[in-house]
C-alpha cells in the first residue's frame, strides 16, 4: 500500500487532536510500503513524534488576514489543493483524510483516478463547530463543515470514527445505506510501558485539558458552581487541582476563589497524575472521544465524567472504572459509588493498554483494512 495521508494539525503541537493524528499516521507507516504525509508547518516547527518511514510535505499558509475571512464565506478554504495535485505522480493507491475538514475540493479528484478514499472523521465536525466556534465565524464554518462533512461521508470508500456515537450521528444525517462506516477509536502514538503506581492515599482529584478551548472553559464555570460543592460535601478532606494548556483569567479567578489549585501550562502533566487518586472530565459540549480521559486511565485513576466526555469509553463503564453523570443528582450518586470502592490503579492501567496502545489500535487498523 502507497499511501498519501493529509492533514490539517500542527503536529508540532500538543492537544487530543494532534495526539490521536500522530496515531493514524505511525500506524498506517507500520502498515504501508511508503507514506507521504501533507500536514501545515508554522514558524518552521517540523513535526513530533512521527514513524522514520514518513516522508513529510511541509505546507504553508501565505494568505492575508483578508484572503482568509474571504475563504471562509465562499468555502475555498483548502490549503492542500496545489500540494495534493503536485504529487499525483507518485501513484499513491490510498489517500488517508485526517477529518473531512481536508477533503474539500481534493475528494472527487482522487477518486476519479481509482484511488481508495479514506476519511478518519474525529469527531461529528458539525457539533464540535456548534460548540467552538466564535459568533463571528459559526455560521459560515457550519453551512461549509456540513456540506464537506456530507460529501466525505458519501464519496469516501471507508470512513473511519472514534466513537460508536459519532459513527450513529455521521450515519443519521447523512447517510444512504451505501457507505461503509468502521469505528477506529483513538490510541497512543508510540510504543511506552507504562509504570506500577502505588496507592494514594489522599483524596486527590485532578482535571485536565486545554484550557483554552471553548468547550473546556464553557464547561468549567458552571461546573465549579454547580458541581464542585456537591464533591466537597461528599469528600469534605478532597483537594482538587486543574492542570493545563492557557487558561483564561476569567477561569483562574472562578477557580482560586473556590479554593482549587491551577497550574497553567505544566510542562510535563505524568508528575501531576501520579500524585492524584480520582479524575474528574466535566466537558460537557463538542463530540468525538475525549482524549483527556485517557491521561486519568493511562496512569491508573478511575474517572468520573459528564456523559458526553464519556462516549468511546464503553468498556471502562462496563468494568465500574469510568463513572458517568448527567446532572447534579447523577454525580452524587457517583461520587458515592467513587468514594465506596477501592481501585487497582495497576488493574486500570491494564484494562487501558489493552485498548489504547499503539500495537492494539494498530491491530484494529489491519483488521479493518483486510476486510
Amino acid at each position: 500500500m502507497k499511501t498519501l495521508f493529509i492533514t490539517y494539525h500542527y503536529l508540532a503541537g500538543h492537544g487530543g487532536g494532534v495526539f490521536a493524528s500522530r496515531a493514524y499516521i505511525n500506524a498506517f507507516a507500520e502498515l504501508s510500503e511508503e507514506i507521504t504525509l501533507l500536514c501545515p508547518i508554522k514558524d518552521n516547527h517540523a513535526p513530533e513524534g512521527l514513524n522514520h518511514k514518513v516522508h513529510i510535505v511541509p505546507v504553508k499558509d501565505d494568505r492575508k488576514r483578508v484572503r482568509k475571512g474571504f475563504d471562509l464565506l465562499t468555502g475555498r478554504s483548502n490549503r492542500f489543493v496545489p500540494y495534493a495535485r503536485l504529487a499525483d505522480n507518485q501513484r499513491f493507491d490510498t489517500v488517508v483524510f485526517d477529518t473531512s475538514m481536508v477533503t474539500h475540493g481534493l475528494i472527487r479528484h482522487f477518486k476519479e483516478q481509482g484511488i481508495k478514499v479514506i476519511t478518519i472523521h474525529h469527531n461529528y465536525q458539525f457539533e464540535y463547530y456548534q460548540d467552538n466556534s466564535s459568533i463571528l465565524t459559526r455560521l459560515p464554518t457550519l453551512f461549509w463543515s456540513r456540506r464537506t462533512e456530507r460529501e466525505a461521508v458519501r464519496e469516501s470508500d471507508l470512513n473511519l470514527t472514534l466513537t460508536e456515537a459519532d459513527k450513529v450521528s455521521l450515519t443519521r444525517h447523512y447517510g444512504t445505506g451505501k457507505e461503509r462506516l468502521e469505528v477506529i477509536g483513538t490510541f497512543e502514538y508510540n510504543r511506552r510501558k507504562h509504570p506500577l503506581y502505588s496507592p494514594v492515599n489522599e483524596q486527590n482529584f485532578l482535571i485536565t485539558g486545554n484550557l483554552s478551548d471553548a468547550q473546556t472553559e464553557n464547561s468549567l464555570l458552571p461546573w465549579i458552581k454547580d458541581y464542585y460543592p456537591i464533591l466537597k460535601e461528599i469528600f469534605p478532606l478532597a483537594s482538587l487541582t486543574i492542570a493545563g494548556k492557557s487558561p483564561s483569567t476569567l477561569l483562574l479567578n472562578a477557580a482560586r476563589s473556590s479554593g482549587i489549585t491551577v497550574i497553567p501550562s505544566p510542562e510535563s502533566m505524568d508528575p501531576i497524575l501520579a500524585k492524584a487518586k480520582f479524575f474528574i472530565c466535566p466537558t460537557a459540549l463538542g463530540g468525538g472521544l475525549k482524549l483527556r480521559v485517557m491521561d486519568g486511565l493511562s496512569h491508573g485513576l478511575p474517572v468520573i465524567c459528564h456523559s458526553v466526555s464519556a462516549r468511546g469509553y464503553e468498556a471502562f463503564i462496563k468494568a465500574g472504572m469510568v463513572l458517568v453523570y448527567s446532572d447534579p443528582d447523577s454525580f452524587h450518586q457517583e461520587l458515592r459509588k467513587l468514594k465506596s470502592h477501592d481501585y487497582d490503579r495497576n488493574a486500570v492501567i491494564s484494562l487501558y493498554e489493552s485498548i489504547f496502545s499503539f500495537d492494539s489500535g494498530k491491530q484494529r487498523l489491519s483488521r479493518i483494512l483486510d476486510c
